[in-house]
C-alpha cells in the first residue's frame, strides 16, 4: 500500500523526504487521490530539477563573465524559487481538497517533522 509505507519524493532542495501517511486514516478514494497528488509533484519536482540544473550553469556562467550581472544573477535565482513554490502550491491545494480538517492538522506534523530532518 503507498501510503501505509514509506515512500520518497523530492522536495525544494532535491533531497527526499518521507511520505508516510499511515496514521492520516485515509479512505480509499483519498488514498488514491493523495497517491495521484503525490505522483505528480514528483513528477513536477524531476522536471524542476532538471530545469535548475540549466539555470545554475547559466547562474555559473555569469558569475565567471568579467563583470558581474546582479539583477542577471538575481532574476534566474528568482525564477528557480517561484517554480519551487509553484510546485508546492499545487500539491498542497490538491491536498487540501482531499483532506479532512484533523488529517490537515495531523498532515501539518508530518511537515514539522519533515523540516526538522
Amino acid at each position: 500500500m503507498f501510503l501505509a509505507s514509506t515512500a520518497s519524493y523530492a522536495d525544494d532542495d532535491s533531497h527526499s523526504f518521507p511520505m508516510d501517511f499511515h496514521d492520516l486514516g485515509l479512505t480509499s478514494q483519498q488514498h488514491h487521490s493523495v497517491e495521484e497528488a503525490m505522483k505528480e509533484y514528483q513528477r513536477a519536482y524531476r522536471r524542476h530539477h532538471h530545469q535548475s540544473e540549466k539555470t545554475q550553469d547559466e547562474l555559473n556562467v555569469l558569475f565567471l563573465n568579467p563583470t558581474f550581472d546582479e539583477e542577471s544573477f538575481r532574476a534566474k535565482n528568482v525564477e528557480m524559487a517561484r517554480a519551487s513554490i509553484e510546485i508546492r502550491t499545487q500539491l498542497f491545494a490538491r491536498l487540501h481538497a482531499i483532506l479532512t480538517p484533523e488529517q490537515k492538522r495531523r498532515f501539518i506534523r508530518h511537515i514539522e517533522e519533515w523540516e526538522i530532518e
